[in-house]
C-alpha cells in the first residue's frame, strides 16, 4: 500500500521511482518478448523437432517407415498414370496412390513384427 504523498517534492520523487521502475519492467519485457521470437522462429522449430527424431529411435524409425510408405505411392502414381490433364486419370492417380501407400505400409508393418 502507497503512504500518504503531502508536499509536491513527495510527489515528485514517486513519479520517478515510478518511472524507473516502469522503464525496468519494459526492459525485462522486451527482453522476453526478444528470447521468445527467438525460440518461436521456425528455423529454430524445426531444428528442434529434428533433433527430437534422433533421440528417439522409434519415432526415427516411424517417420522413415512413413516416408518410405509416400514415396513409394508417389512412384508408383507416376509410374502407372503420369502426367496427366485429365481430371479422371487425375482422381485415378491418387487412387492408385493412397492404394500403394497403404500397401507399402502394411508391408513395412508385416516384415517388423
Amino acid at each position: 500500500m502507497m503512504k500518504k504523498i503531502s508536499s509536491n517534492q513527495e510527489l515528485e520523487q514517486e513519479i520517478i521511482k515510478l518511472k524507473a521502475q516502469k522503464a525496468i519492467h519494459f526492459r525485462a519485457l522486451k527482453s522476453q518478448m526478444s528470447i521468445s521470437y527467438e525460440e518461436l522462429r521456425p528455423s529454430r522449430i524445426i531444428k528442434r523437432v529434428f533433433a527430437d527424431i534422433k533421440e528417439e529411435p522409434e519415432i526415427k524409425d516411424n517417420v522413415l517407415k512413413s516416408l518410405l510408405s509416400l514415396a513409394g505411392g508417389y512412384l508408383t502414381k507416376r509410374i502407372l498414370i503420369g502426367k496427366s490433364n485429365s481430371f479422371l486419370k487425375s482422381i485415378m492417380g491418387y487412387l492408385v496412390q493412397i492404394g500403394a501407400t497403404k500397401l507399402v505400409s502394411n508391408k513395412i508393418i508385416t516384415n517388423n513384427k
